[in-house]
């Protein structure tokens, strides 16, 4: 019999992808850091995991968010995905501040800000909270070091000749042009976006096992399409971000932005810290700069960035697992 199992979670939604904070139900995490942590829930909760990202109380696109201390930050966090662990999600960051500003847990000062460390297992990450007239107006945080691993790798899954950058920015991307992938960037363009997206992602990861992408050395977790473009308001980098063959993500992604920056930066397209619009295939925007690290000549050259966006709560949840429940741990189809 599988034992009974109460948890309760703020949800919300930034750009339109959702994060699922859990606020209890959990036993004490084990570790001295977060990244400690984050392997011993692997190891022990994996059914929380399950139970509250796959149906048939969540679905193939759920992110979730376990919040805890930090010996280093005012908090440590580690994210969840329906199939696997993220060290580090910007969308579920800025969710993270909003669900905390849901709680009371954040207070604006006289600058109408709000800021706090977090520690994720990719690093230390700065967010901070803005508000007007007392009310959440936007959230940005200053990322991890993002960088571009190995550039022009060609491409043999597109329908004609391509390249993809690898690039990271808190996860692996292969960042590819869309028009050369034969990708709309619109609602309407999904279903192709996913089909090819998983193809080059198999592509691309078979090719690092074999030591075939100088410079790269770890996998990739998904494939950012974009199409860049320049007008009256600046640089605008419209973007898809294709995590698994059923699964994409629909905010502009903050740690694929954060790769997309290192690879304008490094190509000369942008300026140090020249904002950028990142925009998803709802139209809905995040701000996006970075500037270059201070190295000592390190090659590839890394870049801090800085992304803005807003979340917004759309529940609060308590999530029942029975002992007589025929599928105690969801289930998720491919």
């Amino acid at each position: 019999m599988t034992p009974r199992r109460v948890l309760t979670t703020i949800d919300s939604h930034t750009a339109g992808h959702p994060t699922r904070l859990i606020t209890s139900g959990l036993p004490p995490l084990r570790g001295g850091s977060v990244a400690e942590k984050y392997d011993w829930f692997q190891k022990n909760l994996d059914d929380v995991r399950t139970l509250l990202l796959h149906e048939p109380r969540g679905h193939s696109a759920m992110v979730g968010a376990v919040l805890t201390d930090s010996k280093v930050a005012d908090h440590g966090a580690f994210f969840l995905g329906s199939y696997n662990y993220l060290p580090m999600c910007g969308h579920a960051a800025i969710g993270i501040a909003a669900s905390l500003n849901h709680m009371g847990l954040l207070l604006p000062d006289d600058q109408g800000q709000a800021a706090f460390d977090l520690e994720v297992p990719a690093g230390l990450v700065r967010v901070t909270a803005n508000y007007e007239g007392g009310r959440l107006s936007a959230v940005s945080f200053d990322n991890v070091a993002s960088y571009v691993a190995a550039s022009a790798v060609a491409l043999e899954t597109l329908p004609g000749p391509g390249t993809c950058d690898i690039a990271y920015g808190g996860n692996w991307y292969a960042l590819v042009e869309a028009q050369a992938a034969g990708v709309s960037l619109d609602p309407s363009g999904v279903h192709h976006a996913l089909e090819i997206g998983a193809r080059i992602k198999v592509e691309v990861n078979a090719r690092i096992d074999t030591g075939a992408v100088p410079g790269a050395n770890s996998h990739i977790h998904s494939v950012l399409f974009y199409q860049s473009n320049r007008d009256v308001d600046g640089f605008a980098s419209r973007q898809l971000v294709v995590l698994a063959a059923n699964k994409f993500d629909r905010s502009p992604c903050g740690t694929g932005t954060s790769a997309r920056l290192a690879q304008l930066l490094g190509a000369g397209l942008i300026e140090p810290g020249e904002p950028i619009r990142a925009i998803n295939i709802l139209d809905v925007e995040f701000t996006a700069s970075a500037v270059p690290l201070s190295t000592n000549g390190a090659n590839p050259i890394r870049y801090r960035p800085t992304i803005e966006g807003l979340a917004h709560i759309t529940g609060l949840h308590s999530f029942i697992r029975g002992d007589d429940d025929p599928i105690p741990n969801g289930f998720l189809c491919r």
